[in-house]
């Protein structure tokens, strides 16, 4: 998983936990201190997820002089494109100025999509002879949001991160990894209509009836947090072994940012010393698939990614989850 570099962008809009509270009737306290969340973003007028993603890569490529001109792949991880068709990749591929020979495709996961967005990068790369690879996330929830329900728009934000992900040589090792589904348990987070199964036109093409709510976001926080507590762990414990490794070998833990309760719980559960625990979810909320790269930019930022050790995990829509730890030179 040769991960060589990181960008990111945010909206226009930023919310804080006392605004939250009073759409939802949520308990300030409890948004920032058992969810986390202090302050998030969220798409505004005129924006969407194809343009926040394309701030982004430009962010990228202002750092990164040259990158652009060898990019050959365009990945994009989201569950909330811009339509239903074509694909947010396509766009991106378009609005960037790549030329009509850079392949795309989009990648219908959540929470988990990051770390399954890296590994299909960089395989597509290695089948293909391409050289270098934009993974780009962007979920932006707030478009599937509704405002009053505490169960989602106390927890979640909107972002996007690009990734530069390479075929060379790399400063980046991927030492072990462990996926998983656990499909049964897939309505624990849903959008009920919209799809085949219940769409949105009849046969004559005329509007089906729905209700507000079946066009909305849905989670079942309890069942999520079941899951989360009994699966990653194992999943964690999975991966380490394969790379004949504990706890103690490893710098830090990129875990996605569900929320700081269920974050402490899984690291007391796994005996994961908390100051090893990356977090930014006071400042962003939940951004789905963009939670892992926006703790490796910021550790990056720092300067402490380099010569550093880290298991990524990302959880959730599915449900499924993504495990891998990465060496970095």
């Amino acid at each position: 998983m040769p991960l060589e570099a990181f960008a990111h962008a945010v909206p226009s809009v930023r919310h804080t936990a006392a605004d939250i509270a009073r759409w939802t009737g949520a308990d300030q306290q409890f948004i920032e201190n058992k969810v986390g969340l202090k302050t998030r973003y969220v798409l505004g007028e005129g924006e969407t997820g194809v343009s926040l993603s394309k701030q982004a890569c430009e962010n990228l490529f202002a750092t990164h002089p040259g990158l652009k001109e060898k990019i050959s792949l365009v990945v994009n991880v989201t569950q909330t494109p811009d339509h239903r068709l074509p694909q947010n990749s396509a766009a991106l591929v378009d609005q960037l100025g790549l030329p009509v020979s850079t392949a795309s495709f989009d990648i219908s996961l959540g929470c988990s999509g990051y770390v399954y967005g890296a590994v299909v990068a960089q395989s597509f790369l290695k089948a293909t002879g391409g050289s270098e690879a934009l993974l780009v996330t962007c979920d932006p929830y707030s478009r599937i949001i509704e405002p009053h329900d505490k169960d989602t728009n106390c927890v979640f934000g909107d972002a996007a991160a690009v990734t530069w992900v390479t075929a060379g040589e790399s400063r980046c090792k991927i030492l072990a990894t462990d996926f998983g589904t656990d499909g049964e348990k897939g309505d624990a987070i849903i959008v009920p209509a919209g799809g085949a199964e219940r769409p949105l036109l009849d046969d004559a093409g005329e509007l089906i009836p729905q209700t507000r709510d079946d066009v909305r976001l849905h989670m079942k926080g309890r069942p999520v947090f079941n899951f989360v507590n009994s699966e990653i762990p194992l999943s964690i414990t999975r991966c380490l072994q394969k790379a004949g490794m504990t706890i103690g070998d490893v710098d830090w833990f990129a875990l996605h940012q569900g929320s700081i309760y269920m974050l402490d719980a899984m690291a007391k559960r796994v005996g994961v010393p908390r100051e090893k625990v990356l977090k930014n979810m006071d400042r962003f909320g939940n951004t789905v698939s963009s939670t892992i790269p926006l703790l490796l930019e910021e550790l990056e930022e720092r300067g402490e990614l380099s010569g550093s050790t880290v298991l990524l995990s990302g959880f959730g829509v599915g449900l499924s989850w993504s495990t891998a730890v990465v060496e970095f030179a």
